[in-house]
C-alpha cells in the first residue's frame, strides 16, 4: 500500500513515487548515519563478532535501498512508455477501444472478444458482469453462447468478410477448435483477409505464422503493423528482434526501449519480463547490473 502523507489543506493523500524515493533516500541515508556513530562507539575489542544492533541496521537499509531501487526502475519504466506513447500518438487512436469504459485496449491478453457482435471489452469492464451472473452481451444483448456453438455465427460473418469473424475463425482453424480440422493454411488466408482490412490481431497472428515458417523479415513486417495499432503483444516479439538481429537492424538498446513498452502495458506474455530481467542481472544492451531490478521483472513472470 501507498503511504500516506499530509496534504497542503491539512487532509490526507496517497505519497507520490518522487516522495517515496525521497523518502526511502532520506531515511538510508539516517541509517547509514547511525551505523556510523554505532561504529565509533564501539570498542576494537568487541569487534567480531558484528554486533546485533550493527546487524538490524545494515537489514533495514538493505530492505529500504531494495524498496527504492524497485521504485526507481517503475519510474523509469512509466517514462519509457509515457513517452513512447508520446512520439506515437496514432497507437492510442488506432488502439481498439473498449465500448464500455472507452479506454484503448492496448494488452490483447486483457481484452474479451464476443462472438456475437465481435466488438472486443477490457477484462476490467467484463468481469464484474461475469461475477454476477450476467449471460448476456453487455452491448447486443445477445446470449452468451458455448464455444462450439459461437461457430455457426462465426462462419457466415466471415463468409460476409467481416475483418473480426476472418480472424476469429482463422484462431479456430489455427488450433483446431470448435470441432474443426487443425489447418493452418486456412487459417493463413482467413488471417491475411482480415489484415488487409487492417486488423491489428490478424496481423499480429499472421506475423506468429510467418515466423514459424521462417520468413522471419514479414513476420517482423507484420508485427510491426500490429504494434502500430495499438497491439503491445507484437511490439514485444519485435522488441526481442531487434535484441538478437533476426529480420530487422539488430538494436539493443531500441530492443530494451519496446521491451520494456510491451512489459508494462501487456499482462500473460512473459517474455519481455524474462529478457529484460536477464539484462539487468548481467548488465547487458547498456543497462546498469542490479539483480534487484531484475527480480522487478521475473516477479510477474
Amino acid at each position: 500500500k501507498m503511504e500516506r502523507v499530509e496534504a497542503d489543506e491539512g487532509e490526507e493523500r496517497e505519497e507520490t513515487v518522487e516522495e517515496k524515493i525521497e523518502r526511502l533516500t532520506v531515511e538510508i541515508q539516517d541509517i547509514q548515519e547511525q551505523g556510523e556513530r554505532l561504529l565509533r562507539s564501539l570498542s576494537p575489542i568487541t569487534m567480531p563478532p558484528v554486533p546485533e544492533p550493527l546487524l538490524k541496521l545494515r537489514r533495514a537499509m538493505k530492505e529500504k535501498d531494495i524498496e527504492r531501487e524497485l521504485l526507481l526502475e517503475d519510474q523509469r519504466a512509466s517514462k519509457v512508455v509515457e513517452e513512447y506513447l508520446k512520439e506515437n500518438p496514432s497507437i492510442l487512436e488506432k488502439a481498439d477501444e473498449c465500448p464500455i469504459c472507452l479506454e484503448p485496449i492496448l494488452d490483447i491478453n486483457g481484452s474479451v472478444d464476443l462472438a456475437c457482435c465481435g466488438y472486443k471489452t477490457c477484462r476490467d469492464c467484463q468481469e464484474p458482469l461475469t461475477r454476477t451472473g450476467k449471460n448476456t452481451c453487455p452491448l447486443c444483448r445477445a446470449r452468451y453462447l458455448p464455444e462450439l456453438k459461437q461457430l455457426g455465427i462465426i462462419r457466415p460473418k466471415a463468409a460476409a468478410g467481416k475483418a473480426w469473424a476472418q480472424c476469429r475463425l482463422g484462431q479456430l482453424y489455427y488450433y483446431g477448435l470448435s470441432g474443426l480440422v487443425e489447418d493452418e493454411e486456412k487459417a493463413a488466408s482467413l488471417f491475411r483477409s482480415a489484415a488487409d482490412q487492417g486488423h491489428a490481431h490478424a496481423h499480429y497472428l499472421l506475423g506468429l505464422y510467418e515466423l514459424q515458417k521462417d520468413n522471419v523479415v514479414e513476420a517482423c513486417r507484420l508485427f510491426e503493423a500490429a504494434a502500430s495499432k495499438g497491439h503491445m503483444t507484437a511490439l514485444g516479439l519485435l522488441g526481442m528482434q531487434h535484441f538478437v538481429g533476426r529480420g530487422v537492424e539488430q538494436d539493443e538498446m531500441k530492443a530494451v526501449r519496446l521491451l520494456t513498452v510491451c512489459s508494462k502495458l501487456t499482462t500473460k506474455d512473459r517474455r519481455p519480463h524474462r529478457l529484460l530481467a536477464g539484462c539487468f542481472a548481467y548488465g547487458n544492451a547498456g543497462l546498469e547490473e542490479s539483480l534487484t531490478r531484475a527480480v522487478y521483472y521475473l516477479k510477474p513472470a
